[in-house]
């Protein structure tokens, strides 16, 4: 039947239904990343009856299975009697891709250092969200293009670009979303943890150097006056 449709339409059934079985995939995707992050909570679940709390390599598996990152020992002992342990734990779970600590000192820093800048996160935060309105929208005409070129190399490419588009504004939205959570609960659940600059919103080192440099002028011009 479907070799029928083809021939009797030539070939404008080829598209709706390449459309329709790439629908019926993602369909059977999502569902089986529902049933993987179902199991995953069973098996931390057994894995945590299990586990020596004592013990920071099985901490960090067993929390990798319910939050899907690793987080250091430190973080984990931390919010283990924490009043919301698991919500901090998750928090910093999905915030972690920005994150990091020094090897040496333990120190928590941003990976990437203009996050360091509230304002900066925010305005990264707007652009990223920008760029997924903009990546969608360039995702659908390219769409519309590819299926109104039909079977041709340019369609092909329209099609591709479609793709890629689609593939990048969801980046941008994932991106958007972590680092808008990442505002919020990193400063709530790490304000008293050690950070490489003190805090997760310490100013920039330029800003730092003209403090600092102000209060020597300051304190020098001071000094005279306190010593009459």
């Amino acid at each position: 039947m479907l070799n029928e449709l083809l021939k009797e339409d030539g070939g404008q059934w080829v598209i709706p239904i390449a459309i329709a079985a790439a629908a019926v995939v993602l369909a059977k995707g999502l569902f089986g990343l529902h049933r993987s992050r179902s199991q995953d909570r069973k098996d931390f679940l057994d894995l945590w009856a299990k586990t020596d709390k004592t013990d920071d390599l099985w901490l960090q598996v067993a929390i990798r299975h319910v939050f899907g990152e690793v987080i250091p020992p430190a973080l984990i002992h931390r919010f283990l009697n924490h009043p919301q342990g698991a919500r901090a734990l998750g928090n910093l779970a999905f915030a972690w891709p920005l994150l990091d600590v020094d090897d040496a000192t333990g120190a928590l820093r941003w990976r990437r250092s203009w996050h360091y800048s509230k304002l900066l996160r925010r305005l990264e935060h707007a652009a990223s969200l920008i760029a997924y309105g903009i990546l969608g929208v360039a995702a659908f005409v390219f769409a519309g293009a590819g299926a109104l070129s039909g079977k041709t190399f340019a369609g092909l490419c329209f099609w591709i670009l479609a793709v890629e588009s689609a593939v990048f504004a969801y980046r941008m939205l994932m991106g958007a979303e972590r680092l808008d959570s990442a505002n919020e609960s990193v400063p709530r659940w790490t304000a008293t943890l050690l950070w490489e600059r003190g805090s997760p919103n310490a100013k920039s080192i330029v800003a730092t150097r003209r403090v600092g440099k102000r209060k020597l002028r300051r304190s020098r011009a001071e000094s005279p006056s306190a010593a009459t």
